[in-house]
């Protein structure tokens, strides 16, 4: 076993402490879901702000002096989160610390502010908005591996390091330091990063029919969603060919188990879009999705019709 394997904490064990740190947020999470699942319900896509404060209150105090800088995943795995100088985080520096991993895996909810902007400006920032994301994924996870000191985005923000409890060694720490190899690391993801979003924004727009058909799925969207939450509106293709333009809607789980009321809000969209919008044939069959449950963000539930 190397010095340094001795000190700093690899991928793989802190990708399992926090694998059973989701856990310990998602069992008690579906509990509470199950039991106020209806109200959640009715909060729609704002319900994912539980998961957001629940998840930042859990990391950001826990890495904190608090919680010795462990959560229970990384208690049970004997690892622990110090400043770089071997001092506990503050509250700020820990706070931003789960921020910035936030960004990613609440991309969703920080993305749904895109829906605000006017469609012609909406796919430009939206291809920047998915080359940041997918950056940030780069940086804060694939970079650990490669960084001298197996530090992520999160960790340079912060000014942190994952470290095996009560290894902390500062001179073994500032050998084992390598701030051009850092960077190299850094620049080779950013530029795999890059790459990659390319394909994935190349490929989106080769799913869609083109930027005018884009703008007319965002105004749909939204003139739909000025009554209902509209997390999506899709269209199906077969052969190249458009076959059918999807309209999903979350509502109520007490209305979606009212199977009266849920054909009532069907229909009721069904006539107003096509009444709004006269020239969907091109998309094929018009057709509305109905969908219920709830997302927490530690937990969620969905079923459709």
């Amino acid at each position: 076993m190397t010095k340094s394997s001795q000190i700093v904490v690899g991928f793989w064990r802190r990708f399992f402490a926090d694998f059973l740190d989701a856990m310990v947020l998602a069992i008690p999470g579906y509990g509470v879901g199950y039991l106020f699942r209806y109200s959640f319900s009715e909060m729609g896509l704002r319900a994912v702000w539980i998961g957001v404060v629940c998840s930042l209150l859990y990391y950001g105090l826990l890495h904190t002096r608090l919680g010795g800088g462990q959560t229970p995943g990384k208690r049970l795995l004997g690892i622990q989160v110090l400043r770089r100088d071997g001092q506990y985080l503050d509250f700020g520096r820990s706070f931003l610390r789960y921020l910035v991993v936030s960004f990613i895996f609440y991309n969703g909810l920080y993305g749904s502010l895109l829906n605000h902007l006017p469609p012609s400006a909406m796919m430009a920032v939206g291809s920047v908005y998915i080359l940041v994301i997918i950056w940030a994924f780069f940086a804060c996870f694939l970079m650990i591996p490669f960084h001298p000191l197996k530090r992520g985005l999160h960790d340079l923000a912060a000014d942190s390091v994952v470290v095996y409890k009560d290894c902390f060694d500062s001179d073994e720490l500032d050998r084992l330091d390598d701030p051009s190899k850092a960077r190299r690391a850094l620049a080779v993801l950013s530029v795999g990063s890059c790459l990659f979003a390319g394909a994935c924004v190349f490929g989106l727009l080769k799913l869609t029919s083109g930027s005018e058909d884009m703008a007319k799925l965002t105004e749909i969207q939204k003139f739909v969603g000025t009554e209902y939450d509209v997390p999506q509106v899709t269209v199906n293709h077969f052969n190249g060919k458009a076959t059918s333009l999807a309209v999903v809607l979350h509502v109520p789980l007490a209305s979606f188990e009212n199977k009266a009321e849920k054909e009532r809000i069907r229909q009721e969209v069904f006539n107003k879009t096509k009444a709004r919008f006269n020239d969907l044939e091109r998309f094929g069959t018009l057709k509305i999705v109905m969908s219920s449950g709830y997302d927490i963000g530690i937990a969620s539930y969905f079923i459709r019709d």
